[in-house]
Parts: structure tokens; C-alpha cells; sequence
């Protein structure tokens, strides 16, 4: 939907770390492999290091333990290159962490698993505390120039490494800081940008810098802000969803407090989403009010009632009626080609649109919602009033706004999309997230309950 199938098909295809914890990790650190990793890109050399050292091998280690200590919510320590009493406490925290003697001394053991956990995020069973941020969390360079896809050197390593401490490593697999700016770290300079709400194009200029400097320095990770005024939370999931064939765990996505979620079912006429049957069957059963979804293309004459006949198939597989309790109406994804072109559908017409609207709604007995954008509708419908009778699911990533722009002819709106960064547990990848337009038991009653 709106950004979300294109983004998430360009920059969140690859696989996720899953996390590991405590002394299981120093399992893998030990079995895995002895050659020592140079996760930060300073130095392979890796000493028996304590208080009072100094050198490339400090900077490591500062950087690493920083990497390997912020899923858990430490702040970044200094990476300048000298182990202070910061950097042996964070040593014994560390330690602790991994289910090893807290000695504050960084010998064999410690440096294998600190290479484990700064490569792959783990998880502390103690949760560290916000303490004051520091400027050198990295250790390569203070200088922050204008950099893009093809830079190499330095600055790339310092932008890398601060990239994986800006953005959570359970959902932004972390990257390797090797110094080249290649395809991976343009999409998560992207990523980052779309979470700080920054023009998305791939270059670290002044700007993209300031927030990364900002967010990688502190012990939290890069948030986009939740539109005010709305108490109830939802979000749309699709293959992208599951990176490496990760699965949503759905009752920690219910725990976290969301209510509902939108689930892709088909696309077009030829494409039913691989996670369709599971996603939906077990949102459904863990409590959220739950929707299926079907991305109408427009690449050919009058195919919306095909494409209707295949979504009604497709989702009535998986057990959804529409009149169960807890089954939101079906959603029909009316916007731009998916195809990175920004075009209006080739063929898409409000008429075609209705086929598949009237179709779906004498199936399941329930109005669907049309998920869209207002500016698609006056670009690519000539500001069509025809559907105003439908509820809506706007998409509308600015935070300058309190709500999103409705179409002509509309009032209101039921759901808004406001971004396509946020972070759920239980879900192995960003998401977008939703807001609710109404109270609990507004959205009990559209979903049957």
C-alpha cells in the first residue's frame, strides 16, 4: 500500500538478524570460528586489553562494545581509544551481558563474544539506562562530508558504523562498515532518512548527518513520532514483513498494544502473498482486528472484477468471512504503479475501481475500505467523487500535519498511514504503522466485535 509495497520491495529484501541472548551467545562466539573480526573496521589485532591501554585495538573495542551493548538500551561510551574507568565498566556490563566472569579485562573469551554480539544484536537480561551522550562513538573520523552511492574510505566506515547504532538492529540488519558505500548502505541512508523524515534520496549530506550523528550518540534508536490525538495503533504487513522468512510473532505484536492490522492477500491478477494464510489466520487468533488487503493494478482493460473474484478466493482460504468477530472489512490498495514509475494505473478507471468494490462488498456482505492517498485520486481519478460513500485509509507520511488530507466528496477517515518505519516487536522488519480514527469500541464495531 501507498510506499509501503514499493519501499519495503527495494530496501527491506534482505535478511534479519535474529536475536540471541546471554551465555548462548558466548556459545556461538565460541564455536563458530577464533579468527578475530574487525566488526568496526579498525584493526583485527585484538590484545589482551585492560585499564590504562590505548591504541587502534581500544577504538575497536570501544566501538564494538557500543554495537554490541545499545540493543539493550547502554548509551554509546567515547571510542577514542583510551580504556578509561567508561570503558571498563562497559567491559563488566559486557561481560555480564554474555554470561562471563566481570572482570573488566578484555581477553580471548570476552573478544570472541563481543565479535558475536557486535556483528548480530542480542539482548541483555539487564536493560542498561540513559546516561550523558558522546560525541566519538565510532572512533574513525569527526569529519561528516557530502557522501553517496560509490564513495569509499574513512568516512564511509564512521558513516556505517553509525548507521547500525541509529537504527535498531532487530528490524536494520546490521551493515558491514568495509568503508564502501555501496547499494545496502544508500538503502539504509533511505531508511534512515524516511524515519527522520528527510528528503529519501540516498545522500548523507548536513542534514542526514545531523540526525544520524544524533540518534546513533544516544540509547535509543531512530523513532518516527506517532501523530498525536489518536490513542489506538495498528499496521500493514506483507511478504517484506518476513526477512529471511523471519515470522511475525503475533502475540507479541498484540502485547505491544496493537489493535488492529491490514494483511496482503493478492495483487492484480496473478500474485497471492506467500505469508497471506499465516499472517492473517494469526493475527486473527491473537486478538488484533484484522483486515486482508488487494493491490489493484491497472495494467490491463476491465480486469477489476477478475481481480476481485481471485482476492475472494484467495482470503476466504485462510477462514476470513468479514462477519466473523474481529474481521475488519476487506481493503481494496488504490494508488500509483508499484513499478518505481510513479505513473497512474495504465488502464485504472473509477469504473473499473467500482467492479471490484461491488464484487467484494456482495461476497462478504461488508462495505470495504479503499486505502489511497488524496493526491492520487485528483491525479489519476480527476478528483472523483465516486467513492465517497467508503471508509478510508489514507497514506501520508508528513509530521507536519495533524491529519491526512480526505478526497472530494469525503468527510473523515477511519485509518492513517503515517509512516513506513515503524518498529513492532515481534516483527523482524519495519512495518507501516496505522493510527485509528475513532475509540475502542469505534473500531470493535467495524471489526464485528
Amino acid at each position: 500500500m501507498g510506499q509501503r509495497t514499493l519501499l519495503r520491495g527495494l530496501t527491506l529484501a534482505v535478511a534479519a538478524a535474529l536475536p540471541l541472548y546471554g551465555p548462548t551467545a558466548v556459545q556461538a562466539a565460541q564455536s563458530s570460528a577464533t579468527a578475530a573480526v574487525a566488526v568496526c573496521g579498525h584493526t583485527s589485532a585484538q590484545p589482551t586489553l585492560q585499564r590504562g591501554s590505548t591504541g587502534d585495538s581500544a577504538v575497536e573495542a570501544q566501538c564494538e562494545l557500543d554495537l554490541a551493548t545499545k540493543p539493550s538500551r547502554y548509551t554509546p561510551i567515547a571510542a577514542d581509544g583510551s580504556f578509561g574507568a567508561g570503558t571498563e565498566t562497559r567491559v563488566k556490563e559486557f561481560q555480564r551481558c554474555a554470561g562471563l566472569g566481570a572482570d573488566g579485562v578484555l581477553g580471548p573469551q570476552t573478544w570472541a563474544a563481543l565479535n558475536t554480539w557486535a556483528a548480530q544484536p542480542h539482548t541483555c537480561a539487564t536493560k542498561g539506562t540513559s546516561s550523558t551522550a558522546q560525541t566519538t562513538v565510532c572512533g574513525h573520523t569527526d569529519t561528516r562530508p557530502t557522501l553517496q552511492q560509490g564513495a569509499k574510505g574513512t568516512e564511509v566506515k564512521e558513516l556505517q558504523c553509525r548507521l547500525n547504532l541509529a537504527m535498531d538492529a532487530f528490524h536494520y540488519p546490521p551493515l558491514t562498515i568495509d568503508g564502501d558505500f555501496g547499494g545496502g548502505t544508500a538503502s539504509r541512508v533511505i531508511e534512515l532518512q524516511h524515519c527522520a523524515n528527510l528528503s529519501a534520496d540516498g545522500v548523507a549530506g548536513p542534514n542526514t548527518w545531523a540526525k544520524l550523528v544524533d540518534w546513533s550518540s544516544r540509547n535509543t534508536y531512530c523513532t518516527p513520532p506517532r501523530p498525536a490525538g489518536y490513542a489506538i495503533d495498528g499496521l500493514d504487513t506483507a511478504k517484506y514483513q518476513h526477512p529471511g522468512g523471519a515470522p511475525i510473532d503475533w502475540k507479541a505484536v498484540r502485547a505491544s498494544g496493537a489493535e488492529f492490522a491490514t494483511v496482503k492477500a493478492t495483487r492484480g491478477m496473478n500474485v497471492t502473498d506467500e505469508y497471506l494464510a499465516t499472517d492473517l489466520q494469526e493475527a486473527w487468533a491473537a486478538g488484533l482486528a484484522v483486515a486482508p488487503y488487494h493491490f489493484y493494478t491497472g495494467t490491463a482493460a476491465d480486469t477489476g472484477a477478475a481481480q476481485a473474484d481471485r482476492f475472494i478466493a484467495a482470503v476466504r482460504a485462510t477462514g476470513y468471512t468479514g462477519q466473523r468477530a474481529g474481521d475488519l472489512p476487506p481493503i481494496f490498495d488504490l494508488e500509483r504503479m508499484d513499478d518505481g514509475s510513479g505513473r497512474c494505473p495504465t488502464y485504472g478507471t473509477v469504473s473499473d475501481a467500482k467492479a471490484w468494490l461491488d464484487r467484494v462488498e456482495a461476497a462478504f456482505g461488508r462495505t470495504p475500505i479503499i486505502y489511497t492517498q488524496k493526491s492520487f485520486l485528483d491525479d489519476c481519478m480527476g478528483s472523483t467523487t465516486a467513492f465517497a460513500r467508503y471508509p478510508l485509509q489514507l497514506a501520508d507520511y508528513r509530521q507536519s500535519i495533524t491529519q491526512p488530507p480526505v478526497p472530494n466528496g469525503s468527510t473523515t477517515w477511519a485509518m492513517w498511514q503515517y509512516t513506513d518505519a515503524a518498529l513492532f516487536p515481534g516483527v523482524q522488519a519495519p512495518a507501516t504503522g496505522d493510527v485509528f480514527n475513532g475509540t475502542q469500541a469505534d473500531l470493535d464495531r467495524l471489526a464485528n466485535r
